[in-house]
Order: C-alpha cells, then structure tokens, then sequence
C-alpha cells in the first residue's frame, strides 16, 4: 500500500494541488481528524481552524474558514470557504479583522444588554398597571 495520497484543496476564487502527502490534519464541526494513506472514504464538515500537511518530511500550515472533506481512495479534496498559507497572511490586517470584529461584537453585546434592561422595565410596568387595577376593583 501506498504511503502517501493526493491531496487537493479548493476554493471558490483558486485550486492548491499539493501533489502527494504522508499526513493532513484538518478542523472539523467536531474536532480535529487527521488522515493517512489507507483511509476509509468520508465527507466531514470542516470548521474555521489550521490545515497541517506533511510531505516528504515538510510541514505545512494553512488557515481555512470552513467547507467540506471529501476522503476516497487515494485522494482528498478540501471543498473550503478561504484557505491561506501561513506565509501568505497579512498579520497587520487580520489583527486589523480582528479589532473590528471585537468591537461589533461588543457594540452588539451593549444593544442586548439595552434590551433585555428595556425588557425588564416593561415587564415592571406591566405589572405595575395590573396591580393597580386590583385596586380598582
């Protein structure tokens, strides 16, 4: 049996042929799954996480934001969103993403926290006016 397997990733906007591998490990929606040659046919669903290939004794890393496995054969193909090579990110604008993204979520954070604090407060008047037509009674 072969020790190694081909290994595609592809992506709307490009295709990574990486030739012949040793060694994937991939995020899925339930944890990390690795793969070798010899393995059992699979489609698993991909998460946002690293993608770690192994060729030759060369390690590789790439970023993915989620999509699909598909394992068959002597072949694997990552159906993913976006994929990166390590060396290809921008670090000044993914800590600028990240910035961003912290801030929204924190804005949004504040507008539930206004209203569930708005819930409250109408949930205190209706209470307040159904008491005080007990009085009326």
């Amino acid at each position: 049996m072969a020790k190694t397997f081909h290994l595609e990733i592809i992506t709307p906007t490009r295709v990574f042929d990486e030739g012949q591998v040793n060694y994937l490990r991939a995020p899925s929606t339930d944890g990390l799954f690795g793969v070798m040659a010899g393995h059992v046919s699979a489609i698993i669903a991909l998460d946002v996480g690293e993608i770690k290939i192994e060729r030759s004794g060369i390690t590789k890393f790439m970023a993915t934001s989620g999509g699909y496995a598909e394992i068959k054969d002597d072949q694997v193909q990552l159906l993913v969103e976006t994929a990166e090579q390590a060396e290809d990110i921008d670090i000044q604008r993914a800590q600028a993403a990240y910035e961003r993204a912290k801030e929204s979520i924190a804005a949004k954070q504040q507008q539930l926290e206004d209203e569930h604090r708005d819930l409250d407060a109408l949930e205190r008047a209706l209470n307040r006016m159904r008491i005080a037509k007990r009085s009326k009674a």
